[in-house]
């Protein structure tokens, strides 16, 4: 790769929607966890909210939640690899987990701007299955130019 292609970009998980909270009050308590690697480097790491947990209700009106939480920021040439995982705290037995998102990113670094949510895809990945559509929460992120 040359250092020509290199582009500093800006990884932000925008929100996050809670379809099914497995408490009997059906108001979760979480924790969001990531991790970021570009190009076969080290992985960059990080926890939202960095301390205690967030409460996010499973019922519709109050099931989404805005974080805007950079979880990346650096340079890139032609890989990105994103993977997030949520963890619901139980007050009464051992945490319950939420599916794992996972998403790659290939080829140049410009073609991965956009807007990745469920059914509203902005980049060249727009018309694969949707990852951010997983079957108890939904997530949205922002790739941007940094």
């Amino acid at each position: 790769m040359s250092e020509a292609s290199a582009r500093k970009i800006r990884v932000t998980v925008r929100a996050v929607q809670i379809l099914e909270s497995l408490d009997v009050d059906k108001i979760g308590e979480f924790i969001f966890w990531s991790s970021v690697s570009s190009d076969g480097g080290p992985s960059v790491e990080g926890r939202y909210p960095a301390n205690g947990h967030m409460k996010i209700s499973e019922e519709p009106v109050f099931n989404r939640a805005v974080l805007n939480w950079v979880i990346f920021e650096g340079e890139v040439t032609d890989h990105l690899s994103v993977e997030l995982k949520g963890e619901e705290e139980d007050r009464f037995g051992g945490n319950d987990f939420l599916t794992t998102y996972e998403r790659e990113f290939q080829g140049p670094a410009a073609d991965w701007l956009g807007r990745y949510g469920p059914g509203r895809d902005t980049g060249d990945e727009a018309d694969e299955d949707d990852p951010e559509m997983m079957s108890d929460w939904r997530v949205t992120l922002l790739v941007e130019t940094a």
